[in-house]
């Protein structure tokens, strides 16, 4: 039971069991809830993803050892916890969550430096820390765009 408990949370509840670009898929919906039920600008949000990335960090190990790959697509816990930091501060406008979610995946696939050495770390923080860093970059130019825009 506690290895389908684990299965689970690193698939991002099944979501890394989507055939096509689950990655892409488990971003979209992260986005979407963030959307639809998250207030962006509150420090428990802060404090929420500060709790729960050495939580991921255990699950995209359990999921690492279990599919045994590196970052293997099953594993889409990452992209939740990286979206989440994305949209840090960020007001809920369509406009910026749209380039938000695009930012982020060209950002998650080409692994700007230092992302790409971040995946060489040991165990789940390895999975998990090139998407820290990508939302860490996503959010700065949101960040950006939310204050030369005035939005």
């Amino acid at each position: 039971m506690r290895s389908f408990f684990e299965k689970l949370i690193a698939t991002f509840f099944g979501v890394g069991f989507s055939p096509i670009a689950s990655g892409t898929a488990s971003s979209a919906i992260t986005a979407i809830i963030i959307w639809c039920f998250i207030p962006t600008q509150s420090i428990y949000y802060i404090i929420s993803i500060i709790i729960l990335i050495p939580i991921s960090a255990y699950f995209c190990g359990v999921g690492k050892k279990f599919w045994g790959k590196t970052d293997d697509g099953k594993i889409v816990l990452d992209e939740f916890i990286g979206m989440a930091i994305a949209f840090i501060w960020i007001p809920k406008n369509i406009y910026i969550f749209v380039i938000g979610f695009f930012l982020f995946r060209f950002f998650d696939i080409f692994k700007i430096f230092p992302a790409r050495r971040a995946e060489k770390i040991k165990g789940g923080w390895g999975v998990l820390l090139d998407d820290v860093i990508v939302g860490v970059y996503t959010n700065i130019i949101l960040l950006c765009i939310k204050f030369f825009f005035k939005i």
